[in-house]
């Protein structure tokens, strides 16, 4: 390039020609390779994804300067409310990165401002405090999609609590439930992932900010302070832990990975079940085929699951990005975690909203259910009970009897439904038509189960009412502490505390 800038100074003069070479020169300060692998890509993801929280912390970091007498820290407050209303500047090589872009236009605006604001301040602890804030944010949008997730499965429950379903244990059909059954175990689960959510946001919202590099400062600065202006519950206590943990990021991977397994298992039965016909998703969420007429593809499923599936990889690149890292190094569990970050939670999010779509207004073929489950064998557990009451055997006896019972049916090509009295009275049993009926009829099994968490309507109905109840409180949490969350934003940002 000096060669070309050479021959262009005959042309343009030597004045211009020692202003473009100086310019030359200061970008040779970084490697080519090094401007696009890293410095240009990680400048596009602040400027996309962390700036709002960038601005937050360098101002929650003036304010407490200004409140502990740091002359032109409210200056810093201030220029910083304004600049972050203006358009971020595009990248520039020259300029390292997007905090040195903020720092070079206080500077030319303020320089004593631009100097408070370094009072106490490190890269360090400013990244920290960046990415708790940005996973904070993405946490409380990721938690408020569970919530309606779970609303979605209570609301299907409460439709389908006498719909009998056949339940299936290593492939095989097992015992007749009901959908009301399956879709509320499905809600436990989250239920339980959004306290996960709940005690991962209490280990996650602490401060890193005063921390410096690593050792703290020698200026008097007040950490709660800081702390209370974001949001944050307090400071980290250890500021060598402050900038040096990625334990919270990498206990949020695992929530992730935890919730998108459930619900990738949850999605291969919804799946089973629409290939079968049992469930019909609505025509906005199908595609058909452009050869095979009668096609109705649930897509809107596979892609849900192929969305757990990615988050699942983003999470796992979290914690690889973590492991055999030494302790005192940021860059892996910092900036260059958090595109995979970014990605996990896009992917899970869109997941979320897939599955919570195509569980809105499905169509339930309950008919061709209920005949799956009278023609199977599914409730032949309660004729085994039936028979041990009947006759005062014990349990193991009767399971014998009954599967010496199938075993013959096999062999004379009938089915459970074909049961007569005599078929019993040849194994020893005696019993009623009506109670034959009653023991293998899939409702009558269902209804019998009251035992606590079991299918039977009258269980199921208490269980779904104490879960609206616990999904109510905890969406009464979440509204609080999003509340509180935006009032400290907006604080910052120079409205209504």
């Amino acid at each position: 390039m000096l060669a070309q800038l050479t021959t262009l100074s005959r042309r343009v003069g030597l004045r211009c020609f020692n202003v473009l070479k100086c310019w030359v020169e200061e970008l040779a300060m970084w490697h080519e390779t090094y401007l696009k692998a890293v410095l240009r890509p990680d400048y596009v993801y602040a400027s996309e994804h962390l700036l709002p929280h960038l601005f937050d912390a360098l101002t929650a970091h003036s304010l407490m300067l200004d409140t502990c007498g740091v002359a032109h820290a409210g200056k810093a407050a201030e220029l910083l409310r304004q600049l972050r209303r203006e358009p971020f500047p595009e990248y520039d090589p020259r300029v390292e990165d997007v905090f040195f872009t903020i720092d070079q236009a206080l500077a030319a605006r303020d320089a004593a401002a631009a100097g408070a604001l370094r009072t106490a301040l490190s890269r360090n602890d400013l990244d920290m405090t960046i990415y708790r804030l940005s996973a904070r944010q993405r946490l409380m949008r990721a938690m408020a999609r569970v919530l309606g997730l779970r609303q979605v499965l209570l609301d299907l429950s409460g439709q389908e609590i006498e719909t009998v379903i056949v339940a299936y244990t290593h492939h095989q059909p097992a015992q007749p439930t009901t959908l009301a059954h399956y879709l509320t175990a499905v809600e436990n689960n989250l239920a339980r992932d959004t306290d996960r959510f709940f005690g991962s946001l209490s280990r996650l919202n602490l401060s890193p900010m005063g921390a410096v590099a690593l050792g703290g400062t020698s200026f008097p600065i007040n950490r709660d302070t800081t702390a209370r202006l974001l949001g944050f519950d307090r400071p980290v206590e250890n500021t060598y832990d402050a900038v040096s943990a990625s334990d919270w990021q990498v206990e949020l991977a695992s929530v992730i990975t935890i919730m998108s397994t459930t619900l990738s298992r949850t999605l291969h039965d919804l799946l089973f079940w629409a290939s079968r016909g049992l469930i019909v998703l609505e025509d906005g969420l199908v595609q058909g085929s452009s050869v095979m007429p009668q096609k109705r593809n649930p897509v809107a499923l596979e892609h849900a699951r192929t969305k757990f599936s990615k988050a699942i990889g983003g999470a796992q690149s979290v914690i690889l990005s973590s492991h055999n890292v030494p302790f005192g190094d940021i860059n892996d569990p910092g900036p260059d975690m958090q595109p995979p970050l970014n990605s996990m939670w896009q992917d899970f999010r869109e997941g979320v909203e897939l599955l919570s779509a195509s569980l809105c207004h499905p169509t339930i073929n309950r008919a061709k259910w209920l005949r799956e489950a009278k023609r199977g064998e599914s409730p032949v557990t309660e004729l085994a009970d039936a028979i041990t009451r009947k006759t005062g055997c014990g349990f193991r006896d009767a399971h014998a009897l009954v599967k010496n019972l199938l075993d013959d049916l096999h062999d004379r090509d009938r089915t459970v439904d074909t049961l007569t009295l005599a078929d019993l009275q040849r194994i020893g049993v005696n019993m009623s038509e009506t109670e034959l009926a009653t023991a293998l009829n899939p409702s009558d099994f269902i209804a019998r189960r009251t035992t606590f968490g079991g299918p039977a309507p009258s269980v199921m109905r208490e269980e779904i009412a104490a879960a609206v109840a616990r999904l109510r409180q905890d969406t009464a949490r979440h509204e609080q502490l999003t509340r509180h969350f935006v009032a400290a934003r907006q604080h910052l940002e120079g409205g209504s505390a």
